[in-house]
């Protein structure tokens, strides 16, 4: 298990070398690292069903479409920022029964650790979309943030490497 991971790290490690000969600081070229980061790792989960972020957005926006966005994000990545309407896995597991007809459809940074989840969800039974590129993607096709006071331009990714955020977001980040 611990190869397995250390190879999808080095995996990660390498897209994350090529991907910085493409001048991250441009927002278009990082809109194009999210998507080629989101692709690899739809590759790796091929099994796994996937929702786009602009279709995504559309459908959170109807008023009745039975969709819930689950964030699998570690409680200090929520905290700097959620998608509006989204609810933690905890929120989710505690409440799954409510959502047993629901399009359920988590997302995490990029892609990685929802799609592991969607795995999961879907052999429970749960109509689950992977959010391909996750949060980056969500507010590179426009989506919105919020804290806790509303509205917000912060995002949590893993560290300045990571920062594939928008220009006009701040990148928050651990040391």
């Amino acid at each position: 298990m611990a190869y397995i991971l250390s190879m999808k790290l080095i995996n990660l490690s390498i897209i994350l070398l090529l991907c910085s000969c493409i001048r991250p600081g441009n927002a278009k070229n990082k809109a194009k690292i999210v998507q080629g980061m989101a692709a690899s790792i739809q590759k790796q989960f091929a099994d796994v069903a996937v929702i786009e972020a602009h279709e995504a957005i559309k459908l959170t926006a109807q008023k009745d479409s039975r969709t819930v966005l689950v964030d699998v994000r570690e409680q200090k990545e929520r905290n700097v920022s959620i998608i509006p309407g989204a609810i933690s896995k905890a929120e989710f597991e505690n409440r799954h029964l409510e959502f047993k007809n629901y399009q359920v459809i988590p997302y995490c940074t990029i892609g990685y650790r929802s799609s592991e989840y969607v795995r999961i969800l879907t052999q429970r039974g749960f109509k689950a979309y992977n959010l391909k590129g996750s949060i980056l993607s969500w507010i590179h096709a426009g989506g919105t943030l919020i804290d806790k006071s509303g509205p917000t331009k912060k995002v949590h990714v893993f560290g300045e490497a990571w920062n594939f955020a928008p220009n006009d977001y701040q990148a928050i980040y651990d040391n």
